[in-house]
């Protein structure tokens, strides 16, 4: 039987041996909050020496300790991924902090304003002129991509470049104090000057960029010898540089560097339809000249009165000419799709590539778009279902002598409507809209899009983004389409 002496001493023996585990796991407690280094946790006084700190600290001496963990940012959702400029687009996705100083959004490469930033929404505005393009984003350091963010127009002005309002002549100047006489297309350097070439003056003027005009080749006075021109149309340049002009009234097709040396490549020898090398090929009032610069191939596609595309092998020094489309005798005009040898074109006139393997052909007096399918080599219609004006799909719009094309980067085209005296586009799906000028209604008018005046306009020419250039024919300037 134990005695009272015994039980007490069990009961005080208890009583320590609680006191010591309490204690243990107080000392535990302590260990994982502070602890040694080898415990990978960060410590909560910055005061313990032998505590790692927190953050990328010099000092630290273990590199394996757990800084503050930064989570990667995810992107899931965008609405809206189309409207115009100023639109308020709700990014959704996780991790985005709250530091709007640490987000930025951009669309198709132009930034927007950030307007507020949760952890799981951004709020950004779309900025003016952004154009159709991918949204990226950058979250403290981290890059994001969404999806692709399609921009609708919502302001269109228009103003005059150069030349004197429905004044013809022939003077140098800046801006509007400078004269033209029925320009009719126009090109585009390296270095941002724009080339016009003049039906009335016999010449190809230079535009700089600060807006000076000069002359670049011809003197104003018609001629057939070298280094003179005769009512030319058409003009095309390469990546070096070099002009390709339409001499129509010399029937012939002209190379001029950049330095204003002058070589005629083909025709001159008279009107007529003649395949051939160089100077024994013959046209007939060649008009528009599309180049195409491939893998080593460099050629030359020329419209021209004999309701045909003509090809012009620039890879040899003996500028071979064949019929790339069209009838291979004078006097076949028509409307009819095919192959290319029995497509028929009624005047062609401007052309432009749209994407690989596709060229878009202003079919003047059919008042249609075609399109040249050059893998499968056959002609089509792509735009235009008869003569007049009307916007729409594709098979239901309606063109008037349409004489130009442009294909821009973004997927747009735009077309010079001439017989309407309007600039018409037709966006990447599919949609003809009329951007610029009142259909039928002839005069000059700088201002907003659907209020703007032209005369019969013929060459179109994409400058920056949202910069459109037009030979305003009739109204004897260069005028500029700025699109919001």
């Amino acid at each position: 039987m134990k005695t009272m002496k015994t039980m007490k001493t069990m009961k005080t023996i208890r009583i320590l041996r609680a006191r010591d585990i309490f204690l243990l796991l107080v000392l535990l407690s302590l260990a994982l909050s502070c602890g040694s280094d080898d415990n990978g946790m960060d410590c909560p006084d910055p005061t313990n020496a032998n505590c790692d700190q927190i953050g990328d600290d010099p000092q630290d001496d273990d590199p394996r300790d757990d800084d503050p963990v930064v989570l990667e940012p995810t992107l899931s959702s965008v609405a809206p991924v189309t409207g115009p400029k100023h639109t308020e687009v709700v990014i959704t996705g996780e991790n985005f902090g709250t530091d709007a100083t640490k987000v930025s959004v951009s669309f198709n490469g132009t930034p927007g304003e950030v307007l507020g930033v949760t952890d799981t929404e951004v709020t950004v505005r779309v900025p003016a002129r952004a154009y159709t393009g991918p949204i990226t984003m950058v979250v403290d350091g981290f890059d994001l991509t969404g999806p692709e963010f399609v921009y609708e127009l919502s302001e269109v002005n228009v103003e005059t470049f150069a030349g004197t309002p429905e004044e013809s002549g022939y003077e140098e100047g800046t801006g509007t104090e400078a004269k033209f006489d029925e320009p009719n297309d126009l090109v585009m350097d390296s270095k941002g000057n724009i080339f016009v070439v003049e039906w009335g003056n016999h010449a190809i003027r230079k535009i700089a960029p600060d807006g000076e005009v000069s002359t670049f080749a011809g003197n104003g006075d018609w001629g057939t010898e070298d280094g003179e021109y005769l009512n030319p149309q058409g003009l095309a340049i390469d990546g070096d540089d070099n002009i390709y002009v339409a001499d129509t009234g010399n029937n012939r097709i002209v190379k001029i560097t950049p330095s204003g040396d002058w070589t005629n490549i083909a025709g001159g020898n008279g009107s007529g339809y003649v395949n051939g090398s160089g100077a024994s090929a013959e046209f007939r009032s060649p008009t528009a000249i599309l180049l195409e610069e491939g893998a080593g191939d460099k050629v030359l596609y020329v419209s021209e009165a004999n309701h045909a595309i003509r090809r012009i092998s620039l890879d040899d020094d003996q500028f071979t000419v064949s019929t790339y489309a069209g009838p291979t005798i004078d006097n076949q005009p028509g409307d009819t799709n095919g192959g290319l040898s029995d497509a028929r074109f009624n005047y062609p006139r401007g052309m432009a590539k749209s994407g690989v393997g596709t060229i878009l052909l202003a079919d003047y007096s059919n008042s249609r778009i075609r399109a040249i399918d050059q893998d499968a080599g056959t002609v089509g219609t792509f735009a235009g279902d008869d003569f007049g004006h009307q916007d729409g799909d594709l098979a239901s719009a309606k063109f008037s002598n349409p004489s130009s094309i442009s294909v821009v980067g973004d997927g747009n085209i735009y077309i010079t409507d001439t017989g309407n005296s309007c600039i018409r586009q037709i966006d990447s799906e599919g949609h003809v809209t009329t951007i610029a000028g009142v259909p039928e209604n002839y005069g000059h008018n700088d201002g907003p899009g659907d209020e703007a005046l032209f005369n019969e306009p013929r060459g179109v020419l994409q400058g920056g983004e949202g910069e459109i250039y037009v030979a305003d024919t009739y109204n004897h300037v260069i005028r500029k389409i700025i699109i919001d």
